[in-house]
């Protein structure tokens, strides 16, 4: 202690305190980084919301940005995009299409229409196709139930449903991430060849994947921006109604509910009250509308399940190895879409859709029958990931800096702690030393390190001295960052330059050609059926063409069953196998044995017709049409579709 009682420490800090001007000083230097720092967050989040997609080394301005301008205008036009979609598509992908949507309408509005297995065993649901039958019965009431409009009304309906779903899939995008993520993952939704040949399909694949997409936007995201929408019950509603038109969403929904409960786990009854309550009334509404039809009780997801899952026997139809889906179906339905997926879902923050895509992916696996269409429903959420691969390699990339500043002064701005230390002697210590000056400028040149972080995540690190004979040390960085930059959108202008180029042929081959005969082919019989009296027989693989929805004829038809054995009968064959094991025995013992008149028309593919020839000759059938059917024949099905009658 001193002579005034004040310790040594005091005396220090007393001695080191700062001066008004060094003072002054620092609060100007604490200014300049709040401002720095203000106009960096500024510039990020206007950055951020820029639409890189209309950047003009890209696209270009267009009626695409007016268009997405609003809300309004962006569902107003992808509507008109659906409904064009759905009118464009001219061909068939898969009998569900017809057989367990229309087929089952035309049955419930006019009262004929064939009923095929499932439907008799309660294996499938009237919830979905009375969508259309209230549209074909609302058209009977006002006389204009023409065979095109019952057609195309129903599969521009299914449009108009896959434009909402893209609408929710661009405010799920924005909702993770950003705007200009956003419309990059609608550009990729729209150009992706299999959403372009499926979605307006009437597919009960189609709904469930427009219902996941949007019940996925409701989920309650934690740490999601303020102003994003969530809403429990919505999502808790729409996730069911998928899973009561199609309960393989079902498989979806056990890992984000459960997810969801963990996250409520403080208000869990709370939430499992929105769940019983919004799950049991629609569950219930289910119920009654197959009580109607079927004319009895039957809990058709729960059948559906067993049949498919627990006792296996969708692979009656079919089986594939438990790595299909990841070495073909999904590669195929992603195309040129797989690459930017994979680069987006590795630096994507938000990881969770990725993690429902591959546990999609793993459940289904262990099914034997797979299609790619089954992996409709998570194809949207792919998306994505694609829009935040094009989003982080359009934006302008950000220059982190982390300075590290090692400045070294002279020790003359410490105040000496001798108080007999002289303005002479100073100016003495200068003269006696006269490079000391020189020495304080090198001691304080600053020594910087800057990071630039690249569209890929690579670090580059640059380190530079600053003095005041390089003013213009900042110019490099911008230079290069613009340089960088434009590369960038180069390689962005390439990529969607790709997707439309293979896309879009694509999904038209597909959609106005591969597999168009046996569409074709019931126009034809829908105009003969005005000339004369006739009953069709199709000499084909089971289910190949529409039926009456197609027709809107009350004609006799018949096809060659494919039913699986039901009745576990042993050495059992269906009847299309019975058929091609021996065609021309088939038709001879169907009707000269039996003696039944033979039908008037017989359609089939022209890879059966050098087997049934000699039938057709000594009953007098005449050659009545060809229809291109498909260049890429397989199995029992052929190039073209051939008609004879007599």
């Amino acid at each position: 202690m001193t002579k005034d009682g004040k310790g040594t420490a005091t005396i220090r800090r007393r001695k080191m305190k700062h001066g008004p001007e060094e003072l002054d000083q620092a609060r100007n230097i604490n200014r300049n980084n709040a401002s720095n720092i203000q106009e960096d967050e500024h510039s990020y989040k206007k950055e951020e919301e820029e639409g890189y997609l209309f950047d003009d080394e890209i696209l270009g301005p267009s009626i695409i940005k007016t268009i997405m301008s609003s809300e309004h205008k962006l569902f107003s036009g992808l509507i008109a995009l659906r409904v064009v979609n759905a009118l464009f598509i001219q061909t068939s992908y898969v009998p569900d299409e017809y057989w367990q949507s229309l087929e089952v309408s035309h049955n419930m509005a006019f009262g004929y229409g064939y009923l095929t297995w499932e439907w008799q065993h309660g294996l499938r649901g009237y919830l979905y196709p009375s969508l259309f039958a209230f549209m074909y019965k609302f058209l009977s009431i006002l006389g204009l139930d023409h065979r095109l409009l019952l057609i195309k009304l129903p599969r521009i309906l299914q449009g108009v449903m896959a434009a909402w779903g893209d609408l929710y899939l661009y405010k799920l995008s924005w909702k993770l991430s950003d705007r200009a993520t956003a419309q990059w993952t609608l550009f990729c939704q729209i150009t992706s060849w299999f959403t372009l040949y499926c979605c307006t399909r009437t597919l009960t694949n189609s709904m469930e994947s427009v219902l996941v997409t949007v019940a996925l936007y409701y989920f309650p995201w934690p740490d999601i921006r303020s102003g994003q929408k969530s809403s429990t019950w919505k999502f808790v509603s729409l996730a069911v109604l998928s899973v009561l038109i199609r309960p393989t969403a079902a498989v979806t929904w056990v890992l984000m509910c459960s997810w969801h409960l963990q996250l409520n786990v403080f208000k869990l009854w709370k939430t499992i009250k929105v769940y019983l309550q919004y799950g049991s009334i629609l569950l219930l509404l289910s119920i009654l509308v197959d009580r109607i039809f079927y004319g009895d009780w039957v809990f058709v997801q729960y059948n559906f399940l067993e049949f498919n899952v627990l006792h296996g026997m969708s692979a009656f139809y079919g089986s594939h190895p438990w790595h299909w889906y990841i070495t073909q179906g999904y590669p195929v339905i992603m195309a040129t879409h797989l690459i930017p997926f994979l680069f987006g879902g590795w630096y994507a923050k938000n990881k969770v859709l990725l993690m429902l895509i591959i546990w999609n992916i793993f459940i289904f696996s262990f099914l034997a029958h797979k299609e790619f269409r089954f992996l409709l429903q998570i194809l949207p959420i792919s998306m994505h990931y694609c829009g935040v691969f094009f989003q982080d390699l359009c934006k302008k990339p950000r220059l982190k800096k982390k300075k590290h500043k090692t400045t070294k002064e002279s020790n003359s701005n410490q105040k000496s702690e001798s108080s007999d230390l002289t303005n002479s002697e100073e100016g003495q210590a200068v003269t006696e030393n006269p490079d000391s000056g020189s020495e304080a400028t090198k001691h304080t040149e600053k020594s910087e390190t800057t990071e630039t972080r690249d569209i890929l995540g690579n670090v580059e690190s640059t380190a530079k001295r600053h003095s005041s004979h390089e003013p213009d040390a900042d110019v490099c960085p911008q230079l290069l960052q613009e340089m960088k930059h434009k590369c960038n959108l180069m390689k962005a202008w390439v990529l969607v330059m790709v997707f439309l180029v293979i896309n879009i042929p694509t999904a038209v081959y597909f959609g106005l050609i591969h597999q168009r005969g046996t569409v074709v082919v019931m126009k034809f019989l829908y105009d003969e059926s005005f000339e004369k009296n006739m009953d069709v027989l199709f000499l084909m693989p089971c289910h190949s063409t529409p039926y009456y929805s197609y027709l809107h004829r009350n004609v006799s038809m018949r096809f060659l069953t494919c039913e699986p054995n039901l009745s576990k009968e042993k050495h059992y064959t269906d009847e299309a196998d019975s058929f091609y094991d021996d065609a021309l025995g088939w038709l001879k013992k169907e009707y000269h044995i039996k003696r039944k008149n033979p039908p008037s028309h017989i359609v089939y593919f022209d890879r059966l017709k050098s087997e049934i020839s000699e039938f057709l000759t000594q009953t007098g059938y005449n050659h009545c049409g060809t229809f291109f059917h498909t260049h890429l024949p397989e199995g029992r099905v052929g190039n073209t579709v051939l008609v004879s009658c007599r």
